[in-house]
């Protein structure tokens, strides 16, 4: 279907939400990270809090009302299918033979309370002020002295409830040192946003704010979102390997989640095209790489001997950053070429045929790649061998499963042309 291009500030929305996407889940990744820098013991909250508040910001000055209430609404969505995902994940039983290192096991420790502190951090100070500033109704837009007020007084609350509600009861060394040494970082980080927006106003003060009340958003843009999301479930759990059906099939724990992201890139190549398609994958490999990066330099930071996962990360990283970004290209670039060539092709195959070709093929070369960079040299050569066999079995089973679905859902689509998400 042809498909008019994205407007600039649709893309600003998207470019937002990626990050914000990012950021959360790095939060819940490190959130009991301690740093220990010239006499300064920090919580990495002190670091990301006031990053999140700063692409608040930004949300409030270049978005519309409605395209705020879809990225805090994609922002909740992310904290529930992220930490539910990876609470899934790590309490199905595990393989015989896995490694299983203690220090992995920091990182999943009180998944509950990693989201009852973010959530609840999150919907007190961004989510519910929103509403109450600008409700359903609102139509005008935020005036400069709201945006920096919601924005920092928010970015202050949110790294204080995140916080407490994460230390709070863990007899944690230093707990008033190392708050009042994060809240500094934190003040600081804020101060520095507001400085720089307070001088990108004076600099473009009669900057005209674009007509806001009849944008629409495309509906793919929801699509990216949650297979990014499913997408870094899947790097958390990358290592685990787990046993279902009675202990009978050996799987990598990403492989269960993995085959939603197909399933997305499937149906943006069938109804919004290659060139959409390969924006999925390219953004996926983007976030992917910055998020790895960012987490590995995060670790990186010298911590006390009490809260230090450098040795299991120092362990995986290297070899998880290269193997991971070249499989996801693989992958979706063969999927999406597929899908696009086969469409056009003088064989005129119909589509259930066409999806299964390019989903076999792109499935075929993720086990192939991906499973021997990450567990080659970790595992025993016949022990990997089986799970790759495992986890293709899987994988073409779940394509099979997927494939009516896919069907309706284009049929639904094309039928009702709704590819925009239609705001109230």
């Amino acid at each position: 279907m042809n498909q008019s291009l994205p407007s600039q500030r649709s893309c600003c929305f998207l470019f937002l939400s990626i990050s914000v996407i990012t950021a959360l889940i790095l939060l819940i990744n490190v959130s009991f990270k301690i740093v220990l820098v010239e006499g300064l013991v920090f919580s990495v909250n002190g670091l990301i809090c006031p990053l999140i508040a700063g692409l608040y910001l930004l949300a409030l000055r270049n978005c519309s009302i409605k395209e705020q209430r879809h990225l805090l609404n994609i922002s909740l969505l992310t904290l529930y299918l992220f930490c539910i995902g990876v609470y899934v994940l790590i309490n199905l039983p595990a393989a015989e033979y896995m490694h299983d290192n203690p220090v992995y096991q920091i990182i999943f420790q009180d998944i509950p309370k990693k989201f009852f502190a973010t959530t609840i951090a999150f919907a007190l100070s961004f989510y519910l002020p929103h509403l109450l500033v600008y409700p359903k109704s609102s139509k005008k837009s935020p005036t400069p002295k709201q945006c920096m007020l919601l924005a920092l007084l928010g970015g202050i609350s949110f790294f204080g409830l995140d916080f407490f509600l994460l230390f709070s009861g863990t007899h944690l060394q230093s707990f008033k040192h190392i708050f009042i040494d994060s809240f500094m970082i934190a003040s600081l980080i804020l101060l520095l946003i507001g400085i720089f927006y307070l001088a990108f106003l004076l600099k473009y003060q009669n900057l005209l704010t674009p007509e806001r009340g009849s944008e629409q958003l495309p509906l793919y843009h929801y699509f990216i979102c949650v297979a990014i999301v499913v997408m870094l479930i899947c790097l958390a759990c990358e290592y685990r390997i787990v046993t279902i059906i009675n202990k009978y099939m050996v799987l990598s724990a990403s492989s269960l989640f993995f085959p939603i992201t197909l399933v997305i890139s499937t149906i943006l190549g069938e109804l919004w095209g290659y060139r959409v398609n390969l924006k999925l994958c390219l953004i996926l490999i983007a976030t992917q790489f910055t998020f790895d990066a960012l987490l590995m330099g995060i670790v990186a930071l010298p911590s006390p001997t009490f809260c230090n996962l450098n040795h299991f990360y120092n362990y995986i990283m290297l070899k998880r950053l290269p193997a991971a970004s070249l499989t996801l290209f693989i992958a979706f670039i063969s999927n999406a070429m597929l899908l696009n060539y086969l469409k056009h092709s003088k064989w005129n195959l119909h589509r259930p045929l066409r999806i299964l070709i390019a989903n076999f093929c792109s499935n075929s070369l993720l086990c192939l790649i991906d499973y021997g960079l990450l567990f080659g040299g970790i595992y025993p050569y016949d022990q990997v061998i089986n799970l790759v066999v495992n986890v293709w079995h899987y994988k073409l089973f779940t394509t099979l499963i997927t494939l009516p679905f896919i069907l309706w859902f284009c049929a639904y689509m094309e039928k009702n042309k709704s590819l925009t998400l239609q705001y109230d």
